[in-house]
């Protein structure tokens, strides 16, 4: 079954700030009953990624570790 993201303005607001792109943006698909169904997918100017929560080192507690760890794993 297809899974639809959304934009995730928080999401996108930090990447643009931690890239100083002002052309991506980022969307978020969070399954409440299987994390590890839920991912990202970043777009930028020239390409679309996507990474599963599980691929993400945070605190999952705290929706800033859950941003640092992304921007990491992307970036880094």
């Amino acid at each position: 079954m297809p899974k639809y993201a959304n934009l995730s303005t928080e999401a996108t607001d930090f990447l643009r700030k931690k890239t100083g792109s002002t052309q991506l943006e980022c969307y978020t698909y969070i399954d409440s009953e299987r994390a590890e169904d839920s991912f990202f997918v970043v777009k930028t100017s020239n390409k679309v990624i996507h990474v599963s929560f599980a691929e993400i080192t945070f605190e999952p507690s705290s929706y800033q570790s859950l941003m640092e760890g992304l921007y990491r794993a992307i970036y880094e």
